[in-house]
């Protein structure tokens, strides 16, 4: 096996296997290779939209999709949008992971789709996160052409510079 420039070449079936992440920041980039071990040429950093990133790396032949982002990222990747999501859409794609609706009243009115991440993370609800990456995962998988793409999704802490979650 030949590995070049993060493709790597089987010489006997000239199969091509191309691995690429999607990073948002250095932070979710240096997490992300700590565990990983990619060769640079494997990291791509994420466009203003995140869904135009995957759109178009998906076009270019790879085999295995990583995105490594922080939480208003991967939410975005969860309900499919180039917008900021609306506090709704995160309600719902959170009670779709078996948070009861009594749990969630107090983020109805006037909160910020970011004050749900503290409240998840530091009540150790792990299982959600992992829940709400593989609902990322799922969607690109349903936009692209996934019988051939493997899709990762990493959930990076901006207060820890961690991955706190996972599809894996």
């Amino acid at each position: 096996m030949l590995y070049i420039l993060g493709t790597s070449v089987n010489k006997d079936t000239s199969d091509v296997f191309r691995e690429i992440v999607i990073f948002q920041d250095e932070i979710s980039r240096k997490s992300h290779k700590v565990l990983f071990s990619l060769d640079d040429s494997c990291y791509k950093r994420c466009c203003k939209n995140i869904v135009d990133s995957v759109l178009e790396v998906a076009q270019s032949g790879l085999s295995k999709l990583h995105i490594i982002a922080g939480w208003e990222n991967i939410l975005k990747l969860a309900v499919w949008t180039s917008d900021r999501p609306l506090l709704h859409e995160v309600i719902s794609l959170i009670k779709k992971t078996g948070v009861k609706e009594e749990e969630l009243k107090p983020f109805l009115k006037n909160s910020d789709i970011n004050d749900l991440l503290p409240w998840l993370y530091y009540s150790n609800r792990f299982d959600i996160l992992r829940k709400i990456c593989s609902a990322a995962k799922s969607r690109i998988e349903s936009k692209i052409d996934s019988r051939k793409v493997l899709v990762y999704c990493h959930l990076v802490s901006d207060e820890t510079g961690k991955i706190v979650a996972s599809s894996l």
